[in-house]
């Protein structure tokens, strides 16, 4: 399917084009860093939009139940809308050789001889938020037939963050890792 329905340009078209570092193509004229800050703002001007119908949808469809997902929908996609804006900034900055405040935020140095138990820190959050994530599923199996299916979703849900905070962890576990290695050198 080509055609985009209600505004919205599948992923594999939006990123048509874009062959970055990753196999190895060689670009000096840095026309794909151009493409992919290109898509990356055509997606957050597409999510503009849509942020305004989960709005609308919640607004006037007079069911509180509706409301309250589509809000839930609503702060995920502004965050989402907000990381798109600085991940633009940090590719324009990138490639015009300055920095904007809201760009993404610069590595910095290793710091620390504390990064050790700081990544023993990450793991053991990491175990709670996979934990945490079993948990959640399983009260959402038990609560299924409560409040026609919302509250089993919403644990649902909790439990999908739950998995992508340990995503997120993890990588903070590796960057810790890779300080301390890094100082031992």
């Amino acid at each position: 399917m080509t055609e985009s329905i209600g505004g919205l340009v599948r992923l594999e078209n939006m990123l048509d084009g874009i062959t970055a570092d990753l196999i190895g193509e060689y670009d000096p004229s840095g026309q794909t860093f151009i493409r992919l800050l290109d898509a990356i703002e055509r997606h957050a001007s597409l999510e503009v939009q849509a942020l305004g119908q989960y709005e609308h949808l919640a607004r006037v469809s007079g069911d509180p139940v509706i409301a309250l997902v589509m809000r839930l929908i609503l702060e995920d996609e502004e965050r989402h809308h907000g990381l798109l804006q600085r991940i633009s900034s940090t590719l324009r900055d990138a490639l015009n050789w300055t920095y904007s405040p809201d760009a993404l935020p610069r590595s910095t140095a290793p710091v620390s001889a504390t990064d050790e138990d700081l990544a023993s820190l990450a793991r053991a959050l990491i175990d709670e938020e996979k934990t945490g994530a079993q948990a959640l599923r399983g009260l959402a199996q038990r609560e299924k037939g409560l409040g026609g299916g919302l509250d089993s979703l919403l644990l649902e849900m909790m439990a999908m963050d739950s998995e992508k905070h340990a995503r997120l962890l993890q990588f903070v576990q590796r960057r810790l890792e890779a300080r301390t290695r890094a100082s031992k050198h």
